[in-house]
């Protein structure tokens, strides 16, 4: 069963910091701003807030992320071979262009990330979101946990519980090896010696700019660049006159589209791909298939469900919320008058979501829309890609604020991040609002586990919970 550890000692940690922890925090605030930790420019609201799982826990969510991962492998296998699927998802034909090119590696979807929601007491975690087109966090993730860990009064509280299990995004080479891994089965034998990093011009974000420094430092030398602006000649690819041999296409899926209006302007960037004069990550697959929000209705869908194993769909049954595209559903339906009558009036139960979104700005959540409102945008959005998705509570946890660090109630999520099929570790977002997202009012928190390897090597003598004194939780507390 999922739960939170060490919660008890936590809470009596902040009930004895006092004015420190508010003095600890503001110092590393201003810290943060100096460096260049911000998001869309604006500074964001630290919280004092670490969450402790069990690692059985992390274990199971390790497992079935994996298991989640693979199965969206499948899906776009499923595109290339089958015509209903590749129906399903609506592309046209500049995006269908770019699925037909083969990456020249294996497994399509290389640095990800599932934005999901924990679901407390049970075994479970909800997907809202596939992130395989580019996520944000693979290095400032990390950073933001060690900046956590460095406030004196959380320290001192995790230096009296068992040691963490260090997690792949806690460091920033993790992503890096990712990126070098790739680079390996793209090209045999060769070392990855210089790369680009696609953003749109005068948009390069921080985390960007820190990649590049990373980078550097590793040995890769990295440029930032439009792709407008790469040149294909003599059978390579440049950023001008740097050749270029990987790219890291950071540009979101939903601001990459326009850019397919000008192909032209593209070319010299999608010749070069097509040839495999360049390793481009994430593959056109990933960006168009299964980051598209159309894939959570798939695999929700039960006419597709024969492509999957028992096991596969106990998988999607378990994690994937219910939801439909937004067309007909059958000859029948009489063009979904059916299916859209039912969305109409189940607006307070529904999310609706646009194929390719950032920042949550694509998402409107039924409760917060007026019956009228809703009931036009399902017809706006119909046979066109959107769909309506089940609205998933957000889970909640006490975060002390205010002067009194008094306990508050907020929402917030778990990002399962993946690298080449493996789980690297959790970020998470707290939020008083519907949408739990950074960029709409929100801020970080950590989420950590037990390393019990680590703990028996520090010869732990803890056999049984010492809070509750009733589960078997061996080495940990829970709440």
């Amino acid at each position: 069963m999922q739960r939170f550890l060490y919660e008890q000692d936590y809470r009596r940690m902040v009930a004895s910091s006092g004015n420190r922890l508010d003095e600890e925090i503001k110092e590393l605030e201003g810290r943060l701003e100096n460096d260049g930790y911000v998001y869309r420019n604006k500074p964001f609201q630290l919280y004092p807030r670490v969450v402790i799982l069990s690692s059985s826990d992390r274990e199971w969510i390790r497992r079935e992320a994996e298991q989640l991962i693979d199965i969206l492998e499948k899906v776009i296998r499923l595109y290339e071979e089958d015509p209903a699927t590749r129906q399903y998802f609506m592309l046209d034909e500049a995006a269908s262009r770019l699925v037909r090119i083969d990456p020249g590696y294996q497994r399509k979807i290389r640095i990800s990330r599932f934005d999901t929601y924990l679901v407390p007491g049970n075994e479970s975690f909800k997907v809202l979101e596939n992130n395989t087109d580019c996520p944000a966090g693979v290095i400032f993730t990390g950073r933001v946990n060690k900046v956590l860990r460095q406030i004196p009064s959380l320290s001192t509280y995790l230096e009296n519980i068992p040691p963490l299990y260090e997690e792949g995004i806690h460091k920033p080479d993790a992503f890096i090896n990712e990126l070098v891994s790739v680079f390996a089965e793209f090209s045999p034998g060769s070392r990855l010696r210089s790369m680009a990093i696609l953003q749109l011009e005068n948009r390069v974000s921080l985390e960007v700019k820190e990649m590049v420094e990373l980078l550097r430092k590793s040995g890769v030398e990295a440029v930032v660049t439009d792709p407008r602006q790469l040149s294909y000649r003599e059978g390579k690819l440049y950023a001008g006159n740097q050749r270029i041999e990987l790219i890291w296409n950071k540009i979101n899926t939903a601001d990459f589209i326009p850019l397919l209006d000008d192909s032209a302007a593209l070319s010299d960037l999608i010749w070069a791909c097509d040839d495999l004069a360049v390793c481009h990550v994430n593959s056109f697959q990933a960006r168009f298939i299964t980051e598209s929000k159309l894939c959570l209705a798939y695999l929700s869908d039960p006419a597709f469900r024969k492509h999957f194993t028992d096991e596969e769909c106990k998988i999607l049954d378990k994690h994937i919320p219910w939801a439909r595209k937004l067309s007909a559903v059958s000859p029948e339906d009489h063009e979904g008058q059916g299916m859209r009558k039912l969305f109409k009036l189940r607006r307070k139960k529904l999310v609706l979501k646009t194929a390719y979104d950032i920042r949550g700005e694509g998402v409107v959540i039924g409760l917060s829309t007026s019956q009228e409102q809703w009931e036009e945008l399902i017809d706006q959005c119909w046979n066109k890609p959107f769909i309506v998705q089940e609205l998933v509570a957000a889970p909640e946890i006490p975060v002390p604020t205010g002067p009194d660090h008094s306990l508050v109630h907020k929402k917030f999520s778990a990002d399962l991040f993946m690298f080449g099929g493996s789980f690297q570790g959790f970020g998470s977002k707290l939020s008083d609002e519907l949408k739990v997202n950074v960029f709409q009012g929100g801020s970080k928190q950590a989420i950590f586990s037990v390393d019990n390897s680590a703990a028996e090597s520090r010869g732990s003598e803890q056999t049984a919970c010492t809070s509750c004194r009733n589960c078997t939780n061996t080495g940990e507390r829970c709440s």
